[in-house]
């Protein structure tokens, strides 16, 4: 009930009626987000389980957040979560707790990118390191702890930290790794697919 109503209330913020009707106007890369939301789902897939409900795996929600903005990676990730459920033998409600607690890394990320961009220098350096990097690692720290959250009822704190929240230090540089340099590669080669980065803005430095 709880995911249920946490992705009414932000689809309804989100999905309104000015986003459906811009965006067949959008210049979106729309085989870049195809092949985005394919990649998402293997990615979601390969995953290492260390209880019988959680596991760890790499989000790349950082990167989708950053290559296509918030309401069109949120639109994505439903995209995402419906193949996760064609390959997966999870329950519904699980896949809608972890399409809740991906739309609210997905707000996080875009909120920290948007504090590094109004507060911070806008550098290409800052960009990366900061709206990449740091960002990605906080967002799977965020979403590890909101699955540990949910399960909370299944297993015991110590079950929990020993099994589950212990290997948040050993998946948060990976994550970011994967992420800074995804971000990295697209902003040198295909800068015009990312939407939230322009050449002219961080390569001048004001």
């Amino acid at each position: 009930m709880l995911a249920a109503f946490c992705l009414l209330l932000f689809a309804g913020l989100v999905f309104n009626r000015d986003f459906w009707r811009e965006l067949p106007h959008k210049a979106v890369p729309w085989p870049v987000a195809g092949a985005s939301v394919c990649v998402l789902a293997l990615l979601w897939q390969t995953d290492a389980a260390v209880l019988d409900a959680l596991s760890i795996h790499f989000l790349a929600l950082t990167t989708l957040v950053l290559l296509f903005g918030l309401r069109l990676s949120c639109l994505l990730f439903v995209l995402v979560m419906a193949l996760q459920w064609l390959m997966n033998t999870q329950s519904l409600e699980q896949l809608l707790w972890a399409l809740a607690s991906g739309w609210l890394v997905l707000a996080l990320n875009y909120a920290v990118y948007l504090l590094c961009f109004y507060y911070l220098q806008r550098h290409l350096f800052v960009y990366l390191f900061v709206g990449a990097f740091l960002n990605s690692a906080l967002g799977l720290v965020v979403f590890m702890l909101l699955q540990a959250w949910y399960q909370a009822d299944q297993y015991s704190a110590h079950q929990l930290y020993d099994s589950y929240l212990i290997f948040i230090p050993l998946a948060a540089l990976p994550e970011a790794l994967l992420n800074g340099m995804a971000m990295t590669l697209l902003v040198i080669y295909k800068p015009e697919w990312v939407y939230t980065y322009s050449q002219r803005i961080y390569l001048s430095g004001k």
